[in-house]
């Protein structure tokens, strides 16, 4: 009889720690998702990578999509977000490693097309642009050019974050740092 109960009790305490295990589970990655972009912006990160644009556009798909005066969204293929119909910042998957870009829709006087790429970490890698009646690609990855992009980035991620940006009431910082800051820290 003793053993019949110590075995009942064996297995209730079994089952019981594997429900609260699969509970923690569900609730740790449902924080997680839900409260990533506060954590990507109180995470440490390296100068220059941008890992708001990275969270944002890497989720845009499953998060809300904030109404914003002369913002819009589009998740049919790599995730976009608009501003006035003349500039995107949007995921792209280049041959050269980039990871996003903006695109400036309609071209800069002389120019057939233009665009700076970012790499996985949000870090500006390169703008590209060819020249109307122009045979090649050109590319320039001067200062000038990192500080135009990120002006750009600013301009359209800031007030999306700042709409998307909801603190946790269990501040599970440390993980996510775990899981995220070596992506972002070169």
């Amino acid at each position: 009889m003793k053993k019949q109960t110590i075995l009942k009790s064996l297995f209730f305490t079994l089952i019981t720690l594997f429900v609260l295990f699969l509970v923690g589970f569900i609730y740790i990655s449902y924080n997680l998702a839900t409260y990533q972009l506060y954590y990507a912006k109180h995470m440490p990160h390296a100068k220059g990578t941008n890992p708001e644009m990275a969270v944002i556009l890497d989720g845009l798909d499953f998060s809300e999509e904030p109404e914003i005066k002369g913002i819009r969204y589009n998740i049919d293929g790599n995730n976009s977000i608009i501003k006035d119909n003349s500039v995107a910042v949007r995921q792209t998957y280049e041959d050269n490693g980039g990871r996003y870009e903006v695109s400036i829709i309609w071209g800069r006087k002389g120019e057939q097309y233009s665009y700076y790429l970012f790499s996985s970490s949000g870090k500006f890698i390169s703008y590209f642009y060819k020249k109307i009646g122009g045979h090649k690609d050109l590319s320039d990855s001067s200062e000038q050019h990192r500080k135009e992009a990120q002006g750009y980035v600013d301009e359209i991620i800031k007030p999306v974050a700042a709409k998307l940006e909801k603190q946790p009431k269990v501040n599970l910082q440390w993980l996510f740092n775990k899981e995220y800051e070596k992506r972002f820290s070169r």
